[in-house]
């Protein structure tokens, strides 16, 4: 399909992109493993998997014309497009949901970003019954609470504080 196609070039891009800034974090102080490290397996992986996804889209393209059953692209783009939208509307909303997380938290800091990025994924992403609002605001609090009192009090490890406050 020609969607997976592009978004395998999308990942492809992206996983480049972010293999490169990885690249630019400090070097290690002690032995070989430094910042660098995680960062570059997991977009290497993620780069793979974009690949693998651009390679079975042309091995599907080309088994649906050996077969006859070629796409035939009828709809207007707009409509495509409104249809891709709507197909992908979770996804599209968590990315910007967590895209504002990481930028709030440079401003707001880790603890009242999270507070607001919690109960915002978990109501684009679950259902929005009363009884779900609640659990939704149960768990940030007590997730919230329990990471930041697990870091900062008991390993000692400072999160970001934000530069408004």
């Amino acid at each position: 399909m020609k969607q997976d196609k592009v978004i395998g070039i999308i990942l492809v891009v992206f996983s480049a992109f972010m293999y490169y800034q990885a690249i630019h974090l400090p070097p290690p102080l002690f032995g070989d493993v430094g910042a660098a490290f995680v960062p570059k397996i997991w977009f290497s992986i993620l780069g793979i998997s974009g690949v693998s996804l651009i390679v079975t889209g042309f091995i599907r393209d080309r088994k649906n014309r050996a077969s006859g059953r070629d796409e035939v692209a009828v709809a207007h783009f707009g409509e495509r497009f409104k249809g891709f939208l709507i197909h992908y509307r979770f996804v599209l909303s968590g990315f910007i949901i967590f895209f504002l997380y990481i930028f709030l938290m440079k401003y707001i800091g880790y603890l009242y970003s999270t507070l607001l990025f919690m109960p915002a994924m978990m109501w684009v992403l679950g259902p929005k019954t009363g009884k779900s609002a609640a659990v939704a605001a149960l768990t940030t609090l007590g997730v919230t609470g329990i990471i930041y009192w697990g870091f900062v009090k008991v390993l000692k490890v400072f999160l970001p504080t934000g530069s408004l406050f």
